[in-house]
């Protein structure tokens, strides 16, 4: 996939099998990919900048906070990183919640793959990458 090339996501699961299974489908499609296994690592790499993430994959349910806690925190503070958010314990008014706090796409697992780099490439397209802020010295 085309789209990518020079993408930088944060892929965010407590479940390891499905955490490196998603990586190596990322990676091999040319992204550079972050792993985080609960919330706090999440918002640690998103707050640290020391890359700026394109998009945000992240599983509704991981230890210590809810999905959609984290749903809300990343939407307050990062607005401009798309989340999809992936669960195995979904269901129409979780998913309906979920997009109406700001979530880009909501998947249940087992997610198909095509479906998945489908919804990342449709993210991509609608969301192109914001341009880095380059601060007005001249005053300094």
């Amino acid at each position: 996939m085309k789209n990518l090339q020079d993408k930088c996501i944060l892929l965010a699961d407590d479940d390891t099998r499905w955490l490196r299974a998603l990586d190596k489908v990322l990676i091999s499609e040319g992204a550079a990919v972050t792993r985080a296994q609960w919330a706090g690592q999440v918002l640690d790499f998103l707050t640290a900048r020391k890359t700026h993430f394109d998009l945000l994959i992240m599983d509704l349910r991981m230890p210590f906070v809810t999905g959609q806690t984290l749903l809300y925190s990343v939407r307050k503070n990062f607005p401009h990183v798309p989340v999809i958010l992936l669960t195995a314990f979904g269901g129409p008014s979780v998913r309906a919640e979920c997009l109406q706090q700001g979530a880009s796409a909501f998947l249940e697992k087992p997610v198909d793959v095509g479906t998945l780099l489908a919804i990342i490439e449709e993210i991509f397209a609608s969301h192109p990458k914001s341009p880095e802020v380059v601060p007005d010295l001249q005053g300094a």
